[in-house]
This record gives C-alpha cells, structure tokens and sequence, in this order.
C-alpha cells in the first residue's frame, strides 16, 4: 500500500467506530457518505434494497434534487429492470465493491435507459449523464441485496484506480455496516424469498407480456437484452447463435412494431411498463 493510499485511509480507520455507533438510527448512511468522501470525493449517493422480484426499496437518498419523485416512483414501478446494477443483484453477483462499467452489458452506457433523464433517477436534464457509479453489493438473505451507489456527475473525472483502491479497502467494513443496519428487512434464514408487495404482478413478467400477440417468446427474450444493454455480438454469445440471426431478429421486430429504432422501443417498452402501476 502506497503513502497516499494509507493517507487516505486515515480518516476512515478513526471514523468507523463512530460508524457502529450510529448502526440502527436515522443518521447512519448520511455519516457513512461523509466518512467515504474523506475517502474518495463523489457528488451523489443512493442505496436501495433489491427484494428477489419484489418492488425495490429506497432506502438512502444521497441524490438531492437532481431527479423528480415522478421519475423516482417510475424507477421503483418498474424501469429498475433496465438498471444493469439490478440485474448484477438479480444474477446473484458476490459481495464486493464493483465499478459499474464491470457489471454492465457492453453496449449499456450507449443505451436510452443510461442517458434518459425521463427514466434514470441519478440523472436530469441540467446534469445530463453521470461520469462513474461505484457500486457496494449486499447479499443478504436468499435474493435480497442491498446496493449503495457512489456517484460523480458529467464534468467530475472518473474515479481514478488510487481512488477505487482506497474504497476497495473500505469494502470490508462497508458491506458490514450496510448489512447490520439494514439486517432488519432481510426475512428469516429458511423463510420463503420474497412476494410482491403491495398487489403487484412479479414485475419480470413485464418482459413476457410486451406485445405478446406481436411478437414471439425467443423476440420477447432479445427485447429484454437489448433494452438491458446488450449489443447484437453480446446477444448473439448469450443466445447462441450468429450476430447476423440477431440482427434479422431485431428487423422482424421493428417491423411488427411498425417502429424503426431502438429509441422507438425503449418509449413503447417504458409506456407498456409503467401502465402496468
């Protein structure tokens, strides 16, 4: 370890039994944020609880006024599915500290989902598209995770490899602390993972039921990963089969969707979602 890397970390070391101290009450992740700033300086933060296939939870807003409730409501009603840090959750990824760009699909932060402001709640019009998110993941029980996003806006540099270094050294303690405070909303070891709340459908099926009479399940199935973030190469090696059977696949889809860009399905996608509230 580097001069500066141990400087770094000075801070942290004298601020984390404060930290355990403040386990359980109001203010923990509001002193978590300014402890790792001390860290590696970021503009944003946020944590959410990932419930299996149940509707997310937003559990810290360290994202001021940047997006609208209506986006945020949006977001927790069904547009987290685009969101690659979910699908990490979903696919069970192991605990640790994660740049986004590592978990993504490859054609992710091109995508209408990463640069939407009508959509991503960490972004709006004024701030346009965030520079990095770094991202803790929780396993706690079965499918719930816990996910807490550091963010730097558009104009801040990404986090630099010593920057992420001296968070990665944090990650221990951090996904500690995440999961005593929270441990209270994971269900009992052995319980059944968790249903829908709040009388909604397992929102996943949002995929299956769009445009059902249109278009067929293997379609549906390459919907899902293009709106995901997927490239046609990307889909083609999930899928297996040839870059060029992907891109026929993705023309009879237009075409029976009288549409002719995946901007065009991102807006019918996110209109079939959120009609489903």
């Amino acid at each position: 370890m580097d001069h500066s890397t141990t400087e770094g970390l000075a801070g942290w070391q004298e601020t984390t039994p404060a930290l355990v101290g403040r386990i359980g009450t109001a203010g923990f992740a509001q002193a978590l944020d300014e402890a790792l700033r001390a860290v590696a300086p970021f503009d944003l933060s946020c944590t959410f609880a990932y419930p299996g296939r149940a509707t997310p939870i937003f559990l810290h807003d360290g994202l001021g006024d940047v997006s609208s409730p209506q986006i945020m409501s949006n977001y927790l009603n069904g547009t987290y599915l685009l969101d690659a840090v979910y699908t990490a959750c979903a696919h069970l990824t192991p605990a640790g500290l994660y740049r986004l760009k590592t978990l993504a699909p490859d054609a992710f932060f091109e995508g209408e989902y990463y640069n939407s402001p009508d959509v991503h709640p960490c972004i709006s019009m004024e701030t346009g598209s965030l520079a990095e998110e770094i991202v803790f993941l929780v396993p706690l029980e079965g499918t719930f995770y816990l996910a807490y996003s550091l963010l730097r806006q558009n104009g801040s540099p990404e986090f630099s490899d010593a920057e992420f270094t001296r968070l990665h050294q944090t990650a221990t303690m951090v996904l500690a602390l995440l999961a005593q405070h929270w441990r209270k909303l994971s269900p009992p070891q052995g319980q059944a993972a968790f249903l829908p709340r709040d009388g909604h459908d397992d929102i996943e099926h949002a995929f299956g039921s769009f445009a059902p009479t249109k278009l067929t399940a293997r379609e549906q199935t390459i919907v899902s990963l293009i709106l995901r973030g997927h490239s046609s190469i990307s889909i083609g090696k999930l899928l297996d089969i040839a870059e060029g059977t992907v891109k026929i696949h993705r023309r009879n889809i237009y075409a029976k969707l009288a549409i002719s860009s995946q901007t065009e399905l991102f807006n019918l996608f996110i209109q079939h979602l959120l009609a489903r509230k």
